[in-house]
């Protein structure tokens, strides 16, 4: 077998097994799932690495083969928790994204919402008001410039569901986020958008 050849074999299988622990929950994300399933198939060269694209793809067909009878319920009832979360947190200008926007989402996945406030005190007072019991912590996020920002993340559980909110700046609208699968801008939808996701 030519080397390229024998190298997109081995690509395909480390992207086909990351799938596969993030389709089971073995891992939380893209970056880990790579590194165990090269590790698992005993891959050093990471000129064989799939990148997150070949991973995502690859996670879709594994959920589409493997979980058809319960991952499309899962994603409805995550996507109309999204949208009731959107609703109570409008003042925010609140967008869609990650696992649950994409489609690749499991009954564990946390709801993700980009937020948008002049000072991370205005979501504080407004989750306290509600005594909504949460934790804070930062995420670093690359962003369209080629920069990467940290920006606050509250986390808290509500009717047996994760939400992360990650707390942007005005400016940041202008500079939008990295989707991580497909490396392009990736500014999440808005609340029409995510109640068009459910038509779907």
């Amino acid at each position: 077998m030519k080397t390229h050849s024998k190298h997109q074999v081995i690509r395909l299988r480390i992207a086909e097994e990351a799938a596969r622990m993030l389709a089971n929950q073995e891992s939380s994300d893209f970056q880990s799932a790579r590194r165990k399933a090269a590790t698992r198939l005993g891959c050093r060269d990471q000129r064989c690495f799939p990148d997150n694209a070949e991973i995502d793809n690859a996670l879709r067909a594994y959920q589409q083969l493997f979980k058809s009878d319960s991952q499309p319920d899962t994603l409805r009832y995550l996507r109309r928790q999204a949208i009731e979360a959107m609703q109570q947190l409008h003042r925010f200008a609140p967008r869609l994204t990650g696992a649950v926007l994409n489609g690749t989402a499991h009954k564990n996945t946390p709801v993700q919402l980009y937020l948008f406030a002049d000072t991370p005190e205005q979501l504080l007072l407004f989750l306290l008001e509600r005594r909504i019991p949460f934790t804070q912590a930062e995420i670093k996020i690359k962003h369209c410039d080629g920069s990467s920002k940290n920006h606050p993340l509250f986390s808290f559980q509500a009717g047996g569901t994760d939400f992360q909110l990650i707390l942007m700046s005005s400016q940041d609208r202008a500079n939008p986020p990295l989707d991580p699968c497909l490396d392009r801008p990736g500014p999440g939808v808005g609340l029409s958008q995510a109640r068009a996701l459910l038509e779907e």
